[in-house]
């Protein structure tokens, strides 16, 4: 029934009775209370009558009917309610009741809340408000003296901020009636709200730039103003802190900035943030300009030097940096606060920064060349000057710069080695080179024109381009003229090369493009220093004599390629993985005398001195000694190794001692039989077994043991040698003559008949002796090497007075340390011996073997003292290792003796007479 007197309502006021239709429906909801859908026909109404009335005019008389439509859609938060109140809003805005229009607006949007935003109506609601807020004053219900934003002004703004920038919002508020200062104020303050803090500021800052002579500042504006920036300075300082913790630097600077414009009475704090967020995105000049602003606002505090320190430095203004880091510490001491002198040493001062890369420096070049070759300048630099060098480059300030806080000591260190990087020249010398004294006039670079003098310079050219400000070249960066300083070079060149970075290596004769087989048949391959500068260099670089690439390789260190390793492995006769083991020191002495024996030298005692590194050795240098500088390197060689194996050669005996060679080429021949084969362990186990049932005298054995263990290591003193040894007296000499000398046959006790053949005539010796130098291999040891010093030529005071006559040893043999001294030059006595399977070559001296003079010798280390076996082995165990000697006893050998010939002896079956001889 209630649906159908709906129906004719809707019919009714359709047909134009509207009060009828309206008390209809009026009368339905009263009887059935709350519905729906008769409240809603009955809005609709409402709304229609309202809009009829608008049209005719009637604006008062529309407002009831848009009012009571509202009421009844008051429950709904929808479109409908909004479009309702919007309908009054426009009736009462053109009854011009506007004070009432604009209060209806604000309930509307306090009613729909956040929905009208969602809307196509906001843009309406802002135009409304807009029209309201330029209505006249009388009719907005507003004076001239309301500076705080009425609600209606507020609602404007945060509605026209929705869309709209601040800007856009002043050029539509032009026509307000409000104050120009409150409409900003409103703007200002919803932005706040919004935490869009830097565009608050901008627009406060476009009020005082609009307003400043125009507005007469009342105590409401400035209470505000004051109010407002104390608001968002505190807002800022913690945005801009949060935007520098994430690394957001150009949003804190724009903050950083903002928040000056709001505090100009106070900025320093803000200009030290900003200043050092500008070195942090690389501003210099922005990041000095805020310090030094800092510094004029106020000169006693040093935070401004502090800044501008840091902006410097990073600009790489240096010394500029340092001048200013010097006069914040002297404004820190000068601080009338406690706390900022407290603050004093934190830092570190120039000068203890200067003090440490000094220290730094004189370590990195202590090991380096005492001249090198600027590769910038082209100077020949003296170790001083090198020192001084570094202060003049830019890294140098820069890390005094740097240090503010603490000495970075593995940085300086860093640096400085970086800087001080050398590399070394390894080449062929030839005619006219370049030496210390006219490099030390002339820049390389200027030179005159020549062979020698182009090599040099693309040496240093190459090493420059390379990154290196350092090179060193032989033949002009040691002063020969000062003895003490061409001492020093040689026995440092090992060294020297060694701590280069890269060796540079010249092939003379092999032009591009090179093949592979150049480099084994180059005159380089044949040099005897060039040994040493390969071996010691951590890196080298081929290049052909055209200045290209050997091979056109293009890795940094030719020494890792495999077509060089294959090379210098054919070129030496040494296997790549050995020629790589080999260390400086006094292993492998046979091998790496045998790969300077297949070197040339120009000067004789080259020979000698090219070898000093490679041994780690050291040895006055005298050039004009001839061959006797090879013999004093062997002999102390020997000394200090301990391995009689330097004594196995044949060839021409040297003028030092005729024990020693003439020339290191002896060391190059083919594999001899002076050292005895080992014993395989088989056959010593049965020969062992053997002599512990023979009638030998254990006591005999253990002595022979003993004596051997006794025995000192090989040592020279002066000229004059002491061998450990077991010495045969030969017989009457028996001669016949060869085709190539003579051949001399005599009888020797243990030993039988032996054969001596050789070009000089033994005939006019009253005795001679053969020496069994091998006790290591009786022993089954390895030599002592480096056990000993050298013994000091000083020692013997008159070394040409060694030489007497050879005294009888009582008994058939004997087991002694023989002084071995030097003959007459002219007595040749070489002896071929084996070397570790390797063709090798020996040689001893004239063979005048006698006791040890009467002339004090040092005391020398026994082998016993060094090698003694361990005392827990019990004493059956001894006695093993004693009748194991007796095994290796009867092994043939090459003895020592004065002649050519090879002798190669064994003893013959060892009776108790025998042992009791040796013993």
């Amino acid at each position: 029934m209630t649906f159908l007197v709906l129906i004719k309502a809707i019919i009714v006021f359709m047909a134009g009775d509207y009060d009828d239709a309206m008390f209809r429906v009026d009368d339905i909801t009263d009887t059935v209370g709350f519905n729906s859908i008769c409240h809603v026909v009955q809005a609709y109404m409402y709304l229609l009558r309202g809009n009829s009335l608008m049209e005719s005019r009637d604006y008062h008389g529309a407002i009831p009917f848009f009012e009571r439509a509202r009421i009844q859609t008051r429950h709904h938060k929808s479109e409908v309610l909004s479009v309702v109140s919007l309908c009054l809003c426009e009736a009462l805005y053109v009854a011009d009741r506007i004070k009432e229009a604009g209060k209806s607006m604000l309930k509307l949007v306090n009613t729909v809340d956040e929905d009208i935003y969602k809307t196509g109506l906001i843009t309406w609601v802002s135009e409304f408000l807009q029209r309201c807020l330029s209505a006249p004053e009388s009719s907005a219900g507003t004076t001239l003296h309301s500076l705080s934003p009425s609600p209606l002004l507020r609602e404007w703004a945060k509605l026209q901020l929705t869309g709209s920038s601040w800007k856009d919002a002043l050029v539509a508020a032009r026509d307000f009636t409000a104050p120009r200062f409150t409409t900003y104020r409103a703007l200002c303050d919803h932005l706040e709200m919004l935490d869009q803090i830097t565009v608050a500021i901008e627009c406060f800052d476009q009020m005082n730039s609009e307003l400043a002579d125009k507005m007469e500042l009342h105590a409401e504006q400035a209470d505000w103003i004051i109010d407002f920036k104390q608001r968002l300075s505190i807002k800022l300082e913690y945005l801009e802190d949060t935007a520098v913790n994430a690394q957001q630097l150009s949003e804190a600077i724009s903050e950083y900035s903002s928040a000056l414009s709001l505090n100009r009475a106070a900025p320093c704090g803000l200009l030290i943030k900003r200043s050092k967020a500008y070195v942090a995105l690389s501003l210099w000049e922005d990041a000095s300009n805020d310090a030094n602003e800092v510094i004029a606002l106020d000169p006693s505090p040093p935070w401004g030097y502090e800044r501008k320190h840091a902006a410097l430095h990073r600009a790489g203004r240096y010394e500029y940096a340092v001048s200013t880091f010097e006069t914040m510490l002297l404004k820190i001491s000068q601080s009338p606060h406690p706390e900022i002198c407290e603050r004093r040493r934190e830092y570190v001062n120039a000068e203890q920064t200067k003090a440490t890369i000094r220290a730094s420096i004189e370590n990195a070049i202590r090991e380096s060349p005492l001249a090198l070759i600027n590769t910038n300048s082209g100077r020949l630099l003296d170790k001083s000057e090198q020192a001084c060098s570094f202060e003049s480059q830019p890294v140098f300030r820069e890390l005094i710069s740097a240090t503010t806080t603490h000495i970075d000591h593995a940085r300086i260190d860093r640096e400085v080695a970086e800087y001080y990087r050398y590399a070394t020249f390894s080449h062929k010398w030839e005619a006219n080179e370049p030496l210390f004294e006219k490099v030390l006039r002339i820049v390389v670079y200027d030179l005159e024109e020549s062979l020698t003098h182009n090599k040099l310079q693309m040496f240093c050219k190459i090493v420059r381009d390379s990154g290196f400000h350092w090179a060193w070249s032989e033949t002009c960066c040691i002063n020969k003229a000062d003895h003490f300083v061409l001492q020093e070079a040689l026995l440092s060149m090992f060294k020297w090369y060694e701590g280069s970075d890269v060796t540079i290596v010249l092939l003379r004769g092999v032009r591009s493009p090179s093949k592979r087989g150049d480099l084994v048949k180059s005159t380089w391959n044949t040099r005897a220093w060039t040994l040493q500068e390969y071996h010691a260099s951590k890196a080298v670089r081929f290049y052909t004599e055209d200045w290209k690439p050997y091979l056109d390789l293009d890795i940094p260190n030719h020494k890792e390629s495999p077509e060089i390793i294959l090379e210098m492995e054919e070129a030496t006769g040494v296997s790549a993985r050995a020629l790589m083991a080999l260390r400086p020191g006094l292993e492998d002495i046979r091998e790496k005398l045998r790969l300077a024996s297949t070197r040339q030298t120009t000067r004789v005692e080259d020979a000698a001195y090219s070898l000093l590194g490679i041994f780690s050795m050291s040895l006055g240098v005298v050039y004009g000694e001839g061959d006797k500088a090879l013999g004093r390197f062997l002999a102390q060689l020997l000394t200090s190794s301990g391995d009689p194996s330097i004594l196995s050669w044949t060839g021409r005996s040297g003028s030092f001692n005729s024990c020693l060679p003439a020339n290191i080429t002896v060391f190059n021949q083919r594999l001899t039989t002076h050292m005895p084969l080992a014993v395989k362990s088989a056959e010593i186990d049965v020969i062992i077994a053997r002599l512990r049932s023979s009638s030998l005298n254990s006591t005999s054995i253990m002595s022979l043991y003993d004596r051997l263990q006794e025995l000192p290591v090989p040592l020279f003193v002066g000229q004059r040698m002491r061998l450990p040894c077991i010495i045969f007296k030969l017989g009457r000499l028996s001669a016949t003559r060869g085709r190539s000398g003579h051949v001399f046959r005599a009888q020797a006790s243990s030993l039988g008949v032996v054969e001596i053949r050789t070009e000089e005539d033994l005939s006019g010796f009253g005795a001679l002796y053969l020496v069994h130098p091998w006790i290591d291999f009786l022993l089954d040891r390895q030599s002592v090497k480096s056990t000993v010093e050298t013994v000091p030529e000083e020692i013997i005071d008159d070394q040409s007075s060694l030489i007497d006559d050879l005294p009888s040893f009582a008994g058939h043999s004997n087991i002694t340390s023989a002084a071995v001294e030097p003959r007459p030059a002219g007595f040749v006595t070489p002896v071929e011996l084996p070397f570790s399977g390797r063709p090798s070559a020996f040689s001893r001296d004239t063979a005048s073997l006698q006791p040890p003079s009467e002339k004090p010798i040092p005391r020398i280390p026994s082998f016993a003292e060094s090698l003694r076996p361990p005392s827990s082995l019990s004493p059956i165990e001894i006695q093993t290792l004693a009748l194991q000697v007796i095994a290796r006893l009867r092994q043939p050998f090459g003895a020592l003796v004065a002649t050519e010939s090879l002798i190669t002896v064994q003893l013959e079956e060892i009776t108790p007479t025998i042992l009791d001889s040796l013993c």
